[in-house]
């Protein structure tokens, strides 16, 4: 059983990657977000295929409520978190990228918001929390699966880096810099790994893939918050300076 999962585990990554790139590939937001839900669904298929239990998937119904109370939790904390670093002068400055300011007036939060809780952060979940690490679990420790499930997360995030660095708040530091361009894309690479091993304890202390689920889309959504809140502060005319383009 454990080389079955083994070889199950490197097809189930190798599928996800294909679909990240092809998602990154993609013109529409509604064609990515099919594709993401796609490899979701292809790599759950996978694991279901080799063995792996909806326990070890986190999707037993007898879990569930413990997962929304622990992701409701978790997820409360990571706001009150982002929420106090956006006040605070010295991490304020983190929020604040081109995409915060040129959206600061459109008044799509509600938009943004719904994209991060529907469209984002399910199938993530289902890939990595669920899928990948459930089908490690079977054949290696907890840890060993939530290290190569959160690698493999890490990971995931290079394109998404290389594609919107430029709009980051730190682009003045990198532009030009390809040095310290590869760095902020390996420290990009090592926070979201971290954060996903993060997910993946919530994910097995709960036993409910709902828990890492909530607390990502709440992580993820009061950063977007926060991001539009600094930007919708800064003077108007210190905004269109900074997003004009070039």
């Amino acid at each position: 059983m454990s080389g079955r999962r083994t070889r199950a585990w490197f097809a189930a990554a190798a599928t996800a990657a294909a679909c990240d790139v092809l998602a990154h590939r993609l013109a529409t937001p509604a064609a990515r977000t099919a594709a993401r839900y796609g490899a979701a669904l292809a790599v759950l298929g996978v694991a279901r295929a080799a063995g792996t239990s909806p326990a070890e998937l986190g999707v037993d119904r007898r879990d569930l409520a413990r997962g929304v109370r622990a992701g409701v939790l978790a997820g409360g904390c990571a706001a009150a978190a982002v929420s106090a670093a956006a006040v605070v002068p010295a991490t304020r400055g983190f929020f604040l990228d081109q995409r915060a300011q040129a959206a600061a007036g459109r008044g799509d939060l509600a938009r943004g918001l719904a994209r991060i809780t529907f469209a984002a952060v399910p199938p993530e979940e289902l890939t990595y929390r669920s899928a990948l690490l459930g089908l490690r679990l079977g054949s290696c420790s907890q840890a060993s699966a939530v290290a190569w499930s959160s690698a493999w997360f890490g990971l995931s995030h290079i394109l998404p880096t290389l594609a919107t660095m430029h709009r980051t708040a730190a682009h003045r530091h990198l532009a030009q810099r390809p040095l310290r361009q590869a760095a902020f894309i390996t420290g990009n690479v090592a926070v979201t790994g971290a954060a996903g091993a993060a997910f993946a304890w919530l994910r097995l202390r709960s036993g409910s893939v709902l828990a890492p689920l909530l607390a990502h889309a709440a992580l993820n959504g009061s950063a977007l918050a926060a991001g539009r809140s600094v930007a919708a502060r800064r003077p108007q005319h210190v905004r269109h300076h900074h997003t004009e383009p070039g």
